[in-house]
């Protein structure tokens, strides 16, 4: 009797770390500039997915940075450019925006990562939608 317990308290923690994943996942975006005539629409990847987290019941006697919870971001990523078409020539019509290759659990670094709760802005066009072509840069 007591194996089988044991076993299935093993088989839960297995399939609790396997439901923990944070993984890059597709994502579309859309970028309007006020100057520009177009919106343009991007397909890239972001991490998203849950992680694991403990909630400590000492938090009035811990320091704030212990008590950070883990979220799931970016462990490698890269940056793209693209052009948005037609805009005046007097504003730069470029916008760089990450692609993740791979992500963690780990705290969130405002370095190069939203670490809200909310998001600011709604994700949607104001303007002609058009997608873009290529990349100008890595």
């Amino acid at each position: 009797m007591r194996a089988i317990v044991l076993l299935s308290v093993l088989f839960a923690l297995a399939c609790g770390q396997a439901a923990s994943f944070c993984i890059p996942t597709e994502y579309t975006m859309h970028v309007d500039r006020r100057e520009c005539a177009y919106c343009l629409t991007i397909n890239t990847t972001i991490c998203a997915g849950y992680c694991m987290t403990r909630d400590i019941n000492g938090k009035l006697f811990l320091p704030k940075y212990a008590l950070s919870q883990d979220v799931c971001t970016y462990r490698d990523f890269i940056y793209r450019t693209v052009e948005i078409p037609g805009c005046p020539l007097h504003v730069a019509p470029y916008f760089s925006y990450p692609v993740a290759l791979s992500c963690k659990c780990g705290r969130c670094d405002t370095d190069y990562s939203d670490c809200t709760h909310e998001a600011v802005r709604t994700n949607y066009c104001t303007k002609p939608q058009t997608s873009y072509l290529g990349t100008l840069s890595v």
